[in-house]
């Protein structure tokens, strides 16, 4: 009992570490104003690897990871997380970068890959 508690406050720390962070990098760029970069440089900030759907696959990861511990049921933890993905694209549709369903599948490549490599006690 007192590992899984562990885990999850670990996996916990790790989340808001990195939407910290990101926040923190948000908020620097809204200060400054970049020269838009070259075609080679900017490459990786569009692409399928872009940070962002890094996030999402990372966070969707951690959060099916978490549910599954919790709740030992892999379609809840499985649904509920595609479900948070669904409502962040769904608010994002309200802001300018709109709804993205390519962020989508890698909230589901970040379930997927939870659900298959994760296994909790007395699976």
């Amino acid at each position: 009992m007192l590992t899984r508690a562990l885990l999850l406050a670990g996996l916990l720390l790790v989340t808001l570490q990195s939407s910290t962070a990101w926040a923190a990098a948000a908020a620097d760029s809204l200060h400054t104003q970049a020269a838009f970069p070259a075609p080679q440089v900017r490459a990786w900030q569009v692409g399928l690897l872009r940070p962002d759907r890094l996030e999402h696959a990372s966070l969707s990861f951690t959060l099916a990871g978490a549910l599954l511990i919790a709740t030992r049921d892999r379609p809840a933890a499985g649904a509920v997380t595609l479900a948070a993905g669904l409502g962040k694209e769904l608010w994002d549709r309200r802001g300018p970068s709109g709804f993205d369903g390519i962020d989508l599948v890698a909230d589901a490549t970040g379930i997927a890959l939870a659900l298959t490599l994760i296994r909790a006690r007395g699976d």
